[in-house]
């Protein structure tokens, strides 16, 4: 028989793991405009942001004692799935870093289901329904707020550039998780299937780095190193909050972690940078969490009454 204080642990544990996983990936974006603004290239960022955490779930999947294959579909999964969830849209996202307040960048990198469901309804892997369908219009509206000249005059300012530009990383994580709902190989552990996603992102990176010469040493361990390995650890517990999540409570709560992370960078870049927003951004934010919300909500409503 199920008591009270059973019940308040059932339903509290998947919010604080929610709360925590968004408040880790949502810091995530001031701590690359720092490390982007104090010496550190993009693509040597980049390059640690994958090897890290690579190795620490790499560690975590042989201490669980996880399956770990490597015949041909799992290497062509790891592969796409590296470059496309890992390499291109973070690096994208490290280069654009120092040239948006890290606020902004973290809506904009969370428009993610915005563009995925119009994909997914391409590619026949989703259903038509009318209020995901009024979310992304909405989400539509927010990014056109942010990337369109606020004047009468077509003229980009140089934001609005960058702005256009972030929106690759989002499209990048998008095509990557379809490519994951159609193609993700059976019977292996999601937390297994990540760490060869990273070990092929960190692959990819090396040439791109080296030739690049982007290459950032850990040796002075000053402010920047620090918030290198900081992040590193940071994105492995990320990783490992969202399988725990993913198991206790479903791919649909975990949906709502897009608005804790776009308000987590947008909290961090006031404190920190003293950011903020001008009219337009206000509401191109309040048009995203909108949609967000509404790309998230009624699918909750319906698991609960399944």
């Amino acid at each position: 028989m199920s008591t009270p204080l059973t019940v308040l642990k059932t339903s509290t544990i998947p919010l604080i793991l929610l709360v925590l996983l968004g408040f880790i990936w949502g810091s995530g974006y001031t701590l690359a405009k720092f490390a982007v603004t104090h010496g550190v290239p993009p693509m040597g960022y980049a390059f640690w942001q994958s090897l890290g955490p690579a190795l620490l779930v790499t560690l975590f999947v042989v201490l669980s004692k996880e399956r770990f294959a490597w015949d041909r579909e799992h290497i062509r999964y790891y592969a796409v799935t590296g470059l496309l969830g890992i390499a291109l849209p973070n690096t994208n996202m490290y280069i654009v870093a120092a040239h948006l307040p890290a606020g902004l960048l973290a809506i904009i990198v969370n428009t993610v289901p915005i563009l995925t469901y119009p994909l997914a309804l391409l590619w026949q892997l989703e259903r038509f329904k009318f209020l995901r369908f009024i979310g992304v219009l909405i989400g539509f509206a927010g990014i056109l707020c942010i990337v369109l000249p606020s004047t009468g005059v077509a003229i980009v300012t140089a934001g609005q550039g960058w702005a256009c530009l972030a929106l690759l990383s989002p499209l990048s994580f998008s095509l990557a998780a379809l490519y994951i709902h159609k193609k993700r190989p059976p019977q292996t552990s999601a937390i297994s299937l990540t760490a060869g996603m990273l070990i092929f992102s960190t692959l990819l990176l090396i040439p791109l780095m080296l030739l690049s010469h982007s290459f950032y040493p850990l040796v002075r361990l000053q402010a920047a190193e620090w918030v290198i390995i900081l992040e590193i650890v940071l994105s492995t517990i990320g990783y490992i909050l969202f399988f725990i999540l993913i198991r206790r409570a479903g791919a649909v709560y975990y949906s709502l972690v897009g608005g804790i992370v776009a308000l987590t960078g947008l909290f961090w870049g006031f404190l920190i940078y003293h950011e903020t927003l001008n009219h337009t951004d206000i509401y191109a934010t309040l048009l995203i969490l909108s949609a967000l919300a509404l790309l998230s909500l009624p699918f909750t409503t319906q698991e609960k009454t399944k």
